[in-house]
């Protein structure tokens, strides 16, 4: 019944795809090269049955009337996910459209209704045009702190002052839906440039930590400079977001992140657009990318940063690549829709980044499938295994040799059902 459901559904949009699922809604992957999310299996048959995976290995005798997808001299992959975004309307679809079929944002004003059908359709196996969505909510900074520069003129957005209760602010974030904790420390110094907005006081970033891990939840930190890492690791928060900029890391941050189990979002693509790099536009102009494109994301990714900072990225990049030789765990991560980032095509460059840095391709693909999946806690995807969401994309080539093959996609899978790239206009 699943299965016929199913079809009704999406008979449309089935009919016009290729390869489109068969009649029960099942239909296997013939002679892929699989990579689980963790490793490359080599050839296998992958079944889907119902939105879910149901067998992979070397030979699968799939049921009758099952749609048979040929895939020799392709590879399986699970559905990307963006571990760094700020949803906006439309980006979900937009993300899907280049493999992304799950992302976690980390700032979000969404009311509880919105949140609620975020979560429902995590919940669904039915046919959906975008992609999952895990949400931070409302993050913690002090009045007038980070992001709240950005959003002058809209609502009045929740902050966190010097004499509130930080434990009570961390509670309403839950009651909100927040499915993780955000706690932002930026007061724009850089080396040279003097503070230019309000942030937490050491001790009160700390308090601050405190009250958030107390929830239960986990906590991600938005830091840049060396100081605030510390103090956020020393007090137990899960995940740094954005690479260290500032100043090189050093030994005893790495050691404490090992101690702590602390994960690294280095959001590399966003530092190299505020850089003044050029990667953003001949990402754009990718025959195997601009296709796809929708105009908002096309404009996103030419868009400039008025106040380049190409510093800030080499010394990321530079932080990230001790981090990695180190074993740090690593999140794949976009920050869009920062200028020069798009929701979707901004992986794929982040994780090219992450490549130039130093993680080998195959790295780089765990920090976009099971890596995420693990630290979040989102144990139905990230992988290609019996019972998991069958969110999966079918690509030319080989990308745990050539990141860039992850570009040249075949075929993209939400809940069982061929997504359609057909940009909106």
């Amino acid at each position: 019944m699943v299965g016929l459901k199913k079809l009704c559904v999406g008979m449309a949009m089935l009919l016009a795809a290729a390869p489109a699922a068969a009649q029960d809604g099942a239909f296997l992957v013939r002679d892929a090269r699989v990579f689980d999310g963790t490793r490359v299996l080599g050839h296998r048959e992958v079944l889907v049955e119902g939105g879910r995976i149901v067998a992979v290995a070397r030979k699968v005798r799939p049921p009758s009337g099952t749609e048979i997808v040929e895939a020799r001299g392709q590879t399986l992959l699970p559905g990307l996910m963006d571990g760094h975004v700020h949803v906006f309307p439309g980006a979900q679809a937009d993300a899907l459209r280049f493999g992304v079929t799950t992302v976690f944002d980390m700032y979000s004003t969404a009311d509880r209704a919105t949140i609620d059908r975020w979560r429902a359709q995590r919940r669904s196996d039915g046919l959906v045009s975008e992609a999952d969505t895990f949400t931070a909510g409302i993050g913690a900074t002090p009045p007038g702190g980070h992001p709240t520069e950005l959003m002058r003129g809209s609502t009045k957005l929740p902050t966190l002052a010097t004499d509130a209760d930080a434990g009570a602010f961390m509670r309403a974030r839950v009651e909100g839906g927040s499915d993780y904790i955000k706690v932002l420390q930026d007061d724009g110094a850089r080396r040279g440039e003097p503070a230019d907005m309000p942030a937490f006081t050491p001790t009160r970033f700390a308090e601050v930590i405190v009250a958030a891990k107390a929830t239960g939840k986990l906590v991600v930190v938005h830091v840049q400079k060396l100081a605030d890492a510390r103090i956020a690791v020393a007090n137990g928060v899960n995940a740094l977001e954005h690479a260290v900029c500032d100043e090189p890391v050093d030994d005893a941050l790495i050691a404490a992140m090992k101690a702590h189990g602390t994960v690294q979002t280095a959001t590399l693509a966003t530092y190299a657009g505020l850089a003044g790099t050029d990667d953003a536009r001949q990402l754009a102009a990718d025959p195997a990318i601009a296709p796809f494109l929708s105009p908002m994301q096309k404009g996103m990714l030419t868009l400039n940063w008025q106040h380049p900072r190409p510093v800030d990225y080499a010394t990321a990049l530079a932080n990230v690549s001790r981090l990695a030789r180190a074993g740090i765990t690593m999140i794949a991560g976009t920050d869009a829709p920062n200028p020069t980032t798009a929701f979707g095509p901004s992986l794929h460059l982040e994780l090219a980044l992450l490549v130039h840095a130093g993680l080998s391709p195959t790295q780089a693909l765990i920090a976009a499938t099971s890596a995420p999946a693990r630290f979040f806690g989102t144990t139905d995807r990230g992988r290609i295994a019996p019972g998991l969401k069958a969110d999966m994309i079918l690509v030319d080539g080989d990308p745990t040799r050539d990141i860039i093959a992850l570009r040249h996609i075949v075929t993209i899978w939400k809940n069982g059902y061929v997504v359609d790239r057909k940009p909106r206009t």
